[in-house]
């Protein structure tokens, strides 16, 4: 079976999901072809796109960096690729903002058209995040691929303001065209019925974790006590939807109370300045830690050191929502319970108290109340990393869930 997947932009090492899912379907037999909007990094020496020869079965529709440029600057360069093309019929076509929306006016459909010069048939088509799977329907209606389109909806497709204003038009044509749409959580299966998809077309699919990546780690003679400082890690990029500024708060507050914590922050963004002078202000220099970007081994070995997790995501000023964060989902596998937020799909993930610990969005008080009670002992830790560690086994195994998938597409 040919599986086509389309997508914004490849490789994106920061979506390790898709690579994750590209790979699982080549090893069950696959033959996976990939169609993108633009590239991504050069991928480097050794890593599983190289070796796995990914490139080489890629096609994309721009020769286009997907690193940050001004919009205005991307558009330009798309204008020059496409316009030596505007003498053909399709081209035009594909440059109607009434028929094709959006999708029209950032010049992709064009640029396909130019860039598309035999049609590209899949038994399946997987089309990653919604506004990719809207491309995919209009790609199909211009003849330029072939193939069922199952779309994979993550978090700001489904939650980002802009997006669902962008998109108003568009969804209703992907739920009517599209055969299946595949949420990564209830949350947003919910949400897609309330948009108005047919709930035969829906069927939750979720994302996992590579079990044999993080394997558990059963601790033993290193209890904690009044007296140990409590090892908390959070790994995350540092933007509003993270929450990490309450994490912040919070282990600054029960520092002040005498509790002793320990923070280690892992990740950059466009909040890590902001952070920064936080840290500053509230003297917490010796207890929070901003490490920056760091490489897969480093975090590895910072989560065999940490006493707890921590990623207490937030509601966006724009919408942006979570899906389920695959960071818990490590941080689960490895056997370190995990401090999270009653936020998008993480509840299915983590049962309060049991597997982990919830708390309300922005409640810096909340989080400082459930690392100070961390801290003193009232949890046995071990009962809730091996909680932890069954229920990704069971719900949120890789392995597992890429067997489902192939069983799907089949």
């Amino acid at each position: 079976m040919v599986v086509l997947f389309v997508l914004p932009e490849f490789p994106k090492y920061s979506e390790t999901f898709v690579i994750d899912q590209i790979i699982g379907l080549l090893d069950r037999g696959f033959d996976v072809r990939i169609l993108a909007v633009s590239r991504g990094s050069s991928p480097t020496p050794g890593d599983l796109v190289e070796q796995r020869g990914l490139m080489e079965r890629a096609t994309f529709i721009f020769n286009e960096s997907g690193a940050a440029v001004p919009g205005w600057q991307r558009l330009l360069d798309r204008v020059k690729q496409v316009a030596p093309a505007l003498g053909q019929a399709r081209v035009r076509r594909a440059l109607s903002a009434r028929r094709y929306g959006h999708v029209a006016r950032s010049l992709t459909l064009a640029g396909a058209v130019r860039r598309i010069t035999h049609p590209i048939k899949a038994d399946a088509i997987i089309a990653h995040f919604g506004p990719t799977g809207v491309l995919a329907v209009h790609l199909r209606s211009l003849g330029l691929i072939e193939g069922p389109v199952y779309t994979v909806f993550h978090g700001y497709d489904l939650s980002q303001h802009s997006v669902l204003a962008r998109h108003a038009n568009d969804y209703p044509r992907l739920f009517a065209d599209g055969e299946h749409m595949l949420p990564i959580s209830t949350r947003w299966q919910h949400k897609l019925e309330s948009l108005g998809c047919d709930p035969g077309k829906i069927r939750v699919h979720r994302m996992g974790v590579d079990l044999d990546s993080f394997p558990f780690r059963q601790r033993q003679g290193d209890r904690l006590s009044p007296e140990r400082t409590l090892r908390v890690v959070s790994v995350a990029r540092l933007v509003e939807k993270k929450g990490v500024r309450y994490l912040c708060e919070a282990v600054a507050h029960a520092v002040s109370q005498g509790v002793p914590i320990d923070l280690e922050i892992i990740g950059d963004g466009p909040l890590q300045d902001e952070l920064k002078a936080l840290v500053a202000e509230r003297g917490m220099a010796a207890h929070i830690h901003l490490r920056g970007r760091r490489e897969k081994a480093y975090i590895q070995s910072a989560l065999r050191s940490a006493d707890v997790f921590a990623l207490p995501s937030v509601t966006a000023a724009d919408g942006d929502q979570e899906g389920i964060p695959v960071s818990l989902m490590e941080a689960m596998a490895a056997g370190v319970p995990c401090l999270s937020t009653l936020h998008s799909g993480i509840p299915e993930l983590i049962e309060n108290g049991r597997s982990g610990w919830l708390v309300p969005e922005r409640d810096a008080a909340a989080l400082a109340q459930t690392l100070t009670a961390i801290q003193r002992g009232e949890y046995n830790l071990d009962a809730v990393a091996r909680q932890a560690r069954d229920t990704v086994e069971s719900r949120f195994n890789q392995h597992r869930l890429h067997d489902q998938l192939a069983a799907q597409l089949a």
